[in-house]
């Protein structure tokens, strides 16, 4: 499920998760915005159960050292898993600017409901040749 699909509840529980999370690791929430790349007022937006972009949910990820999945984990009413200690500033790679196009694409995607979602990506990810999926 993506993050864009999530309810009232959901984005409410993983509101509480990240403030709770921030709290108990003696975080400044400009410290997480600044390892994250977005905002403070972004930050303050899912801390109050507010939708933002699944590309800042994963940003969120990587600057609370959470593992991939761990935003979804959290809004399920899970516990997210922590790979790592919260990377210093300097340790986050700064993203690659994304095209004009991929962006609007993303913003269209992330307004869909989630069953939609999948099926376009899944008919996207059949279209993409072998030799040109990323390895992670």
């Amino acid at each position: 499920m993506t993050e864009a699909g999530y309810g009232a509840k959901e984005l409410a529980t993983l509101g509480g998760t990240v403030e709770r999370f921030i709290a108990e690791h003696a975080l400044q929430f400009t410290e997480v915005a600044e390892r994250g790349g977005f905002s403070i007022e972004t930050l303050a937006k899912i801390r109050r159960g507010v939708r933002v972009s699944s590309v800042t949910y994963r940003k969120l990820e990587r600057a609370l050292g959470w593992a991939a999945g761990s935003v979804a984990a959290a809004a399920a009413g899970g516990e997210p898993t922590v790979e790592t200690a919260p990377p210093s500033p300097a340790s986050v790679p700064a993203e690659e600017p994304l095209d004009p196009q991929a962006a609007a694409i993303l913003t269209i995607l992330d307004g869909l409901p989630v069953r939609v979602q999948a099926e376009v990506l899944r008919r996207l990810g059949d279209r993409i040749p072998p030799e040109a999926r990323r390895t992670a």
